[in-house]
């Protein structure tokens, strides 16, 4: 399942936010499956 964040912290400690990128949120993966493969 998707969740979405409006900031995330990466490995190095530096966390980001959506509005520096133009977005609301990001979207993450969550599940213990792998991420399901984009359908065209």
């Amino acid at each position: 399942m998707y969740i979405f964040r409006t900031s995330i912290t990466l490995k190095d400690g530096t966390k980001i936010y959506a509005k520096d990128y133009g977005k609301k949120a990001f979207r993450i993966w969550i599940g213990p499956e792998p991420e399901p493969v984009k359908k065209n």
